[in-house]
């Protein structure tokens, strides 16, 4: 079917609807019906780099968020219960237990990762693990959409990490005070990538991924290959799950054609990021940098309302409207 043609057919002037009739196209390459359900999964872990002062944040809340988020609290637990998403946590790496009648989901590889100032963040096997975790998700998933989330203290540091060294920037560039830090705290944050960037030289998307990264980060990477593989648009969130998501792209870049960018990060390097990632323009540009996947959870009824167009907007004939498409086409504007 030709969607653009089907478009232009609707009850409106031809391209009025400006970004979400571009959205309506490229949804529709995915799926030829409207939009119906949204699956974000929230990957939990924890960073060895902590110990090196890049945050000010207790590694602790890592863990007390993640049972706030499953217990229904937190932005993207309410986020996500208002906008009717099945949201589903996953403790894939948390420096911690939790009570097993929570409904967090336990897939734990390992209790955090190891400080990649000393040694790789994960080993071969640990990331391998963490992967399939990520498709394995994924595949379980019924939801005609699927997004990602995070959370993990100091993961901010290992994102930066990530696109620093996969796209050969400074970590000036892509490094921000995460969730606050004065500019000292921030020139220390900046050396601890450095430092880490020269002491794992490898640039291989899956070296890079156990150098730095964490295990939430590697299972956002597996649950987005198996999303491709099974040729489901992905919502993308902001730097963290974008981060992942360039490792997922340097290894099959075809799955740069499944993304839909929920928004712009104010994250430094979050545009950067995008550019990289295919992105010409993310839906929102709202100045979020929360992470959870709240950026995704707050497009979706965008992305929804958008899906809607092709297939439940009044065409002009039915609608007994004279045709603009057809008087713009004989004035030689269309």
């Amino acid at each position: 079917m030709d969607y653009q043609k089907l478009l232009l057919r609707k009850a409106m002037i031809p391209g009025s609807l400006g970004f979400l009739g571009d959205l309506a196209l490229k949804i529709a390459g995915f799926c030829p019906r409207p939009l119906a359900s949204f699956s974000l999964l929230l990957f939990a872990g924890d960073h060895g780099i902590h110990a090196e002062g890049v945050t000010h944040s207790p590694q602790e809340i890592t863990r007390q968020q993640t049972r706030n988020f499953a217990s229904g609290g937190g932005a993207c637990a309410l986020f996500a219960k208002l906008n009717g998403v099945d949201l589903k946590v996953i403790d894939i790496g948390v420096a911690g237990s939790f009570d097993p009648s929570s409904s967090i989901i336990d897939r734990k590889v390992g209790f955090g990762t190891k400080n990649f100032l000393q040694q790789k963040a994960m080993t071969a096997c640990e990331c391998a693990s963490a992967i399939e975790v990520g498709r394995t998700m994924a595949r379980s998933s019924t939801s005609d959409l699927i997004g990602f989330g995070e959370m993990g203290v100091a993961n901010t540091t290992s994102s930066s990490a990530i696109v620093a060294a996969l796209l050969n920037r400074s970590p000036e560039e892509v490094t921000d005070t995460g969730s606050g830090l004065s500019e000292p705290d921030l020139r220390h944050k900046t050396e601890v990538i450095r430092k880490g960037l020269a002491l794992h030289p490898l640039r291989d998307p899956l070296d890079v991924l156990s150098s730095f990264g964490g295990f939430e980060h590697a299972a956002i990477v597996g649950g987005i290959l198996e999303a491709h593989a099974m040729g489901k648009p992905i919502l993308l969130d902001g730097f963290v799950v974008g981060s992942a998501a360039l490792v997922a792209a340097m290894i099959d870049p075809d799955v740069r054609k499944n993304f839909i960018f929920a928004h712009r990060s104010a994250m430094r390097g979050s545009d950067i990021l995008l550019e990289a990632l295919g992105c010409t323009k993310p839906i929102l540009d709202l100045g979020m940098y929360l992470g959870e996947g709240t950026g995704a959870l707050t497009a979706w009824p965008i992305v929804r309302q958008a899906s809607y167009i092709l297939w439940e907007m009044s065409e002009f004939e039915e609608a007994e409207v004279a045709n603009s498409t057809d008087i713009l086409r004989s004035k030689g504007i269309v």
